[in-house]
């Protein structure tokens, strides 16, 4: 019989002290080796370790040199849940004073869902309505902001982590010579391992600009000038000759969005007289040229749409006109581009997928075209976004060839969307919160 002090396990609780010794008792996989196997695994496998294990996730991230370690092996392929979203601006016609920026969330479960989180700035949770969204690459964001009252300049450049909110602004930009320039491009070249920036990683920001006027060869020259975190300024400015790029301005050349495979940016470079990849080696600072195909489509702006895109077998262009979706692709191996492209989509197949908002639209304004627009491509995840205007947008899995994500809500119909949010491999998935605050 038990005393007054004593303390009876019954049954239950005595089954439940035996699973919980076993537990205790259980062999565990030292952290240490867990982190390891992480840094050597595919993309997918350093996922699942993120999302499975809490304790793992800590060790590598108060480890300062386990960031430097992640580096996947088996990067051939894309990872589509590094995807987190894209910023739109939307116009809200109640308010007078302007747009809101807002971060168009692609996790949902239902492939139709539309959520959106309207984005804030600066840690009073300013409004959103004078950012401009610039580049985002590896969890890193650049966004043009309006500058403090009494600094010079209307704007400065900010650089962002919409994850932990951490930004960073940059010292005044360098002015560009205006004349025989086109439009500046911002690229963000995001590094490895942690960094003493604000946005907890090294990071680099490259301004370029193209200057094609005038017969000379020796004028037409690729300037830019980059920005280090590393060194907290921005470096000399660098002129590189461009002599193979023939024929004056005819698009904007830089207009597009660019790609970047590690640190080499490429740009699609039109001209009167040719269509070109322009390509910038920028640990190097050098330059060169690959003309596409003479069977390479050309025209008015209003007949082909252009965005560059990374496929498996190497670099493409992706154009679309009033019939289908096409990629020329440029082979790793060789470097040459293809004669012929692959078809990705047909146009019939993309307006299907927004029928309802198609059909509504012809009957409103039946003189309108309807049209297929590319937007950008997510080069960690391999997602293209496919605009209809005033009907939706669709994401495509390049990979798969296949439609992943139906935005058909109104709101998104018709804002203007910037680039693409997605998550590093070494950074772990966040959830946004009902605001995103840079």
């Amino acid at each position: 019989m038990a005393g007054a002090g004593d303390i009876v396990a019954t049954s239950r609780e005595q089954a439940t002290g035996c699973r919980r010794r076993r537990r205790q008792t259980a062999a565990w996989l030292p952290l240490d080796v867990v982190a390891g196997i992480a840094a050597r695994s595919d993309a997918a496998t350093l996922v699942r370790c993120a999302a499975t294990c809490r304790d793992a996730r800590r060790r590598i991230a108060d480890d300062p040199g386990s960031l430097g370690r992640l580096r996947l092996r088996h990067t051939d392929r894309f990872l589509l849940p590094l995807l987190r979203g894209h910023l739109m601006r939307i116009y809200n016609y109640k308010e007078r004073a302007g747009t809101h920026l807002y971060m168009v969330d692609t996790t949902a479960a239902d492939a139709d869902a539309t959520r959106v989180t309207k984005v804030t700035f600066g840690p009073q949770g300013k409004t959103s309505k004078g950012l401009e969204p610039m580049d985002s690459r590896r969890g890193v964001l650049i966004v043009h902001a309006p500058a403090a009252a009494g600094s010079s300049g209307n704007k400065v450049l900010r650089v962002c982590n919409p994850a932990t909110g951490r930004s960073q602004t940059l010292p005044p930009e360098p002015p560009f010579p205006q004349h025989g320039a086109r439009e500046t491009q911002y690229v963000v070249l995001v590094g490895d391992g942690g960094g003493d920036s604000a946005v907890g990683r090294p990071f680099k920001v490259l301004k370029a600009t193209l200057f094609l006027r005038g017969d000379c060869r020796s004028n037409r020259r690729l300037l830019f000038q980059t920005f280090s975190s590393e060194h907290g300024a921005w470096g000399p400015r660098t002129r590189i000759p461009t002599p193979n790029l023939h024929g004056n301005n005819f698009w904007t050349p830089l207009g597009s969005r660019p790609l970047v495979v590690g640190d080499v940016v490429h740009w699609l470079c039109l001209t009167d007289a040719g269509s070109y990849v322009l390509i910038l080696h920028a640990g190097a600072e050098r330059v060169n040229e690959t003309a596409l195909p003479a069977s390479f489509p050309r025209g008015e702006t209003h007949q082909y749409h252009y965005l560059l895109a990374e496929t498996l077998e190497g670099p493409a262009v992706l154009v679309a006109d009033d019939q289908r979706i096409s990629a020329w692709v440029q082979s790793k191996h060789t470097k040459k581009w293809k004669q012929q492209p692959q078809v990705v989509m047909e146009n019939k197949e993309v307006l299907g997928l927004l029928e309802e908002n198609v059909a509504e639209l012809v009957a409103r304004c039946p003189w309108t075209k309807v049209q297929v627009k590319l937007v950008w491509f997510a080069e960690s995840s391999g997602a293209v976004l496919i605009r209809v205007p005033s009907c939706g947008l669709l994401l495509l899995d390049l990979q798969s060839k296949k439609i992943i994500r139906r935005l058909s809500d109104p709101r998104v119909a018709d804002a203007t969307a910037y680039c693409p949010i997605e998550m590093d491999f070494t950074s772990w998935i966040p959830t946004f919160d009902s605001t995103c605050s840079f």
